[in-house]
């Protein structure tokens, strides 16, 4: 090799010379060990489900699979993804070895996972993010869990064993009985799983569910079971019979009197009395409510019963002073005395009240009579809304509330009952008299039309928000009519046209002139749309697509706006015969949702080909090659369901033998 010139070497400390490319080549290596170096020394600590870490300027290929160097290792997307894994693992038992995505409880987590499946299966999945996954245990299944086989049915049961075991136990209760009275007695005081299961044979024969031989051996048990089946208050009897006969009913002379009571008026059940007479029951003691002069502790009962009467009506009195009379049952507070006051109108109408406290309760304002309450409560509401509607007058000049009137709903829909009454003749005497005098006519054909010419909810709410906005943003003074929205620059076009027509108010139009509003000042609506030139356009967005079904996000607005309004004259007639015969040169579709459209005849027709191909049109949920078509089947199944195919749908598909689901749909313009 022949000498170099001197300038491509380079001295050294030692004395010596070396050649520049060496020196250049070894400064290289220092350089990519001190990025090693300064790598290893701010990296982490190695994590247990980390990817394979190789040094830099490995050939691919020579590493482990999955393998990633380091500047892999420290970038943000490779750590965003092992501590999502890392979080899916630990929200997991540990005794869970391998996981599926159905194991995860969040579908935010089975979801994320799921696109790894799908990423892999088409082949687009790193191999490290590949290996992070398996470390962490998941084992690349998606979808639903596979539901296990039903395990085999329990023997049935022999319900007739069973209704003949509690039948013969509840007969061994009674049994013992010398007489009928005591087999009573002894049901009475039987255990409740017994007596439950005699009320559910009574339950059943009341309904008219038990079999002629079962009822024929309940008429065989020991005690009178028809008088059970004739009682319905005989479960509640023998709750207290037996607190009674233990000592425990809390009041017990009181119970006791309403069997004397019931025996001496000789409404007392035969069984009843034989029962409390085994039970060596008092008789002798006088329980009857026979007023003021009567003797025994009885008075004294009625008496503290009275006192408690009088302090309910000492809190329905004070109710009625703070909410108004005659007081509503509705109200909050008046809910605990619903019962007392219920219980008080009956004794009312079966005359148990004495005259005395009558005359005293009345005096002091109860009413007894509910049907006159609710009628004194009725009338207070009327005089209330019809105050209302003196004041509706008042203010606008006449009576016609809307329906929806914005300020007060209760009053406009309280006119139009009383309307519909008087049309009906169930509004008479004075309450008709007033109404006619302030104004109110029967409901007629003629008054609905006029009426629904002013819609006086809408009307001042619009206004009154305008209003605010001028008084808030203008201070109170009429800017130019763009300075408004849309919304009200419509509102305000509407009234312009109004005024011109007559159809506003004498007090609307006072109110539009104190804000400053000038019909005149608003520009004139924009000359009508030229026939001629937006069938043009029509023509050439024709020839362009082939058809003329001009959707909605057509670049041009203007074509689609025309094209619905077209269809719109056509459904109200009012389209010339020239017009509709242009039309119909174009092949125009007046119903796009009665025909077929282009998008789907294309899915047919990829629908087709898969058919010539596999024989049938059963494309799977998960298809590859085209999952645009499996979606395609699987609405056209659901729409079938529901009955949203036209005839020609239908036809087209059974043609391919398509495999309907719930059977062969019906079309809906049939």
């Amino acid at each position: 090799m022949p000498e170099l010139p001197p300038e491509f070497y380079t001295p050294t400390q030692e004395g010596g010379e070396v050649y520049a490319g060496d020196l250049a080549r070894n400064r290289r290596a220092e350089n990519v060990a001190d990025e090693e170096a300064d790598a290893d020394a701010d990296a982490e600590p190695p994590h247990k489900f980390d990817a394979p870490l190789v040094p830099f300027y490995t050939p691919h290929g020579e590493g482990p699979f999955g393998a990633v160097d380091p500047f892999l290792y420290r970038s943000i997307g490779y750590r965003k993804f092992r501590d999502e894994v890392t979080a899916i693992r630990e929200s997991l038992p540990d005794s869970l070895e391998f996981f599926a995505t159905y194991d995860l409880a969040e579908l935010k987590q089975r979801r994320w996972l799921t696109r790894y499946c799908i990423k892999k299966e088409q082949g687009q999945m790193p191999d490290w993010q590949q290996v992070i996954l398996e470390k962490v245990g998941f084992n690349w299944v998606r979808g639903r869990k596979s539901v296990p086989q039903r395990a085999r049915a329990a023997p049935r049961v022999n319900f007739e064993a069973a209704w003949t075991q509690a039948y013969q136990a509840l007969h061994a209760v009674c049994a013992d009985a010398p007489d009928a009275t005591m087999a009573m007695v002894a049901l009475l005081q039987a255990d409740e799983v017994h007596y439950a299961w005699l009320r559910k044979q009574v339950m059943a024969i009341r309904n008219d569910k038990m079999k002629s031989g079962r009822r024929e051996r309940l008429q065989a048990l020991p005690f009178d079971f028809e008088a059970v089946l004739a009682n319905r208050s005989f479960t509640q009897w023998r709750k207290r019979f037996r607190a009674y006969v233990a000592g425990e009913l809390e009041n017990a002379e009181r119970w006791a009197g309403v069997q004397c009571r019931a025996k001496q008026a000789e409404k007392l059940s035969p069984w009843r009395i034989a029962v409390l007479n085994a039970v060596d029951f008092d008789w002798s003691i006088d329980f009857a409510l026979t007023g003021p002069g009567s003797a025994g502790c009885g008075v004294n009962q009625v008496e503290r019963m009275e006192a408690r009467w009088r302090v309910k009506l000492e809190e329905y009195l004070a109710l009625e002073a703070l909410h108004g009379k005659p007081l509503s049952t509705q109200l909050a507070e008046a809910k605990p005395l619903r019962p007392w006051l219920s219980r008080m109108r009956q004794k009312y109408k079966k005359g148990n009240l004495r005259p005395e406290l009558i005359a005293e309760f009345e005096a002091r304002g109860l009413v007894f009579s509910g049907v006159d309450s609710r009628q004194q409560m009725l009338d207070h509401k009327w005089d209330r809304l019809f105050a209302k509607l003196e004041k509706f007058k008042e203010h606008f000049g006449h009576v016609r509330v809307p329906s929806s009137f914005h300020d007060d709903p209760e009053l406009g829909i309280w006119v139009v009952r009383q309307r519909e009454r008087m049309t009906h003749g169930d509004l008479k005497g004075a309450k008709l008299a007033r109404f006619e005098a302030i104004g109110i006519e029967r409901s007629r054909a003629h008054s609905l039309r006029r009426h629904a010419k002013v819609h006086i909810s809408v009307w001042l709410k619009t206004f009154r928000q305008i209003r605010a906005l001028l008084k808030k943003e203008y201070g109170g003074q009429m800017p130019p009519i763009g300075h408004f929205s849309e919304k009200h620059r419509a509102w305000f076009k509407r009234q312009r046209d109004k005024i011109r027509a007559g159809e506003l108010e004498a007090w609307q139009l006072k109110e539009l002139d104190a804000i400053g509003f000038d019909p005149d000042s608003l520009p004139e609506p924009p000359p009508q749309v030229d026939w001629g030139e937006r069938m043009e356009r029509l023509r050439r967005f024709a020839k362009e697509n082939g058809h003329t079904r001009v959707t909605r996000s057509c670049p041009d607005r203007k074509l689609g706006a025309f094209v619905e309004r077209v269809r719109l004259r056509k459904r109200k007639g009012e389209l010339s015969a020239e017009q509709l015969r242009k039309l119909r040169e174009l092949d125009f579709s007046f119903e796009p949702f009665r025909e077929i459209s282009p998008a789907w005849m294309r899915q047919y027709e990829l629908l087709k080909d898969y058919h010539g191909a596999e024989g049938n049109c059963q494309v799977p949920r998960n298809y590859p090659p085209n999952q645009g078509l499996a979606e395609f089947v699987a609405q056209e199944k659901q729409r079938g369901r529901k009955g949203l195919h036209l005839a020609e749908h239908i036809r087209l598909l059974d043609a391919l033998d398509f495999q309907w689901s719930g059977g062969r749909p019906v079309a809906k313009d049939c």
